[in-house]
């Protein structure tokens, strides 16, 4: 019978250990960061209308350095915790004079129906829809709360339904500009307009002429920026766009 060699049990009997140790540490290391990146998830999800595409890139490079070095679990945690330091410090980039403009505002991605048919208000190509995007002037991140319809200046703009004038102004955001109120808590909203029609207070026909497309305010081009709100929260009118 050959003699046990102490020494050479010692060694395998330590990398075995080692391998072992390694192995739990990944293990840990890959639940904590699932456990955590998850939470992150949920948490993008309800704040995404303030979060910048820097700071998704914060984010991303985090989780790479996670999955990239052969970390412990305390470093693992350390460095979750700075994406979610980042993420707690997002603030939306929004100034007064923005809001009231076309992008930002409470809004709804789920389908939106009407009993009334609705007017399209210009013919036209849609060259920026509803939902997320980086502002073409400010080259901000936010929400775009309705659709820019391209058309040639001067084109007529037509009432989306019966309804009336509720507001008519012009600033430097939003151009010249007008609100239709339509009951029920329901208003469209008409932007960059060339030129106002319609008097305030006046009874709308749906379909009648109320402005001429612009490009007035901050608008890179002639379009008309149409918008759809009920009880203030803002909708895709693509829903009702015939």
């Amino acid at each position: 019978m050959e003699d046990f060699d102490e020494t050479y049990a010692g060694t395998r009997l330590g990398s075995v250990r080692k391998k072992k140790e390694k192995k739990r540490d990944w293990l840990v290391r890959l639940s904590t960061a699932q456990l955590v990146l998850a939470l992150l998830g949920a948490a993008l999800l309800l704040t995404v209308s303030k979060a910048s595409p820097k700071t998704f890139e914060n984010l991303r490079v985090s989780f790479d350095h996670i999955m990239s070095r052969d970390m412990g679990a305390r470093e693992v945690i350390r460095t979750l915790k700075k994406g979610v330091d980042q993420l707690q410090m997002i603030v939306p980039e929004t100034t007064s004079e923005a809001q009231g403009g076309e992008d930002g505002g409470d809004a709804c991605f789920a389908p939106i129906t009407s009993t009334v048919k609705m007017v399209t208000p210009v013919k036209g190509r849609i060259t920026s829809p509803f939902g997320y995007r980086v502002h073409p002037i400010t080259k901000k991140y936010g929400m775009h709360n309705g659709v820019d319809i391209a058309a040639d200046e001067g084109e007529p703009i037509a009432a989306a339904f019966n309804g009336t004038v509720k507001e008519v102004g012009s600033n430097s955001v939003r151009g010249n500009y007008l609100v239709l109120s339509h009951g029920t808590n329901t208003e469209t909203y008409y932007l960059h307009c060339s030129e106002i029609l319609a008097e305030e207070g006046a009874v709308i026909r749906a379909g009648e002429i109320i402005a001429k497309v612009g490009q007035t305010g901050w608008a890179t081009g002639p379009h008309l920026h149409f918008s759809v709100a009920v009880n203030g929260v803002y909708y895709n009118p693509v829903w009702l766009m015939a």
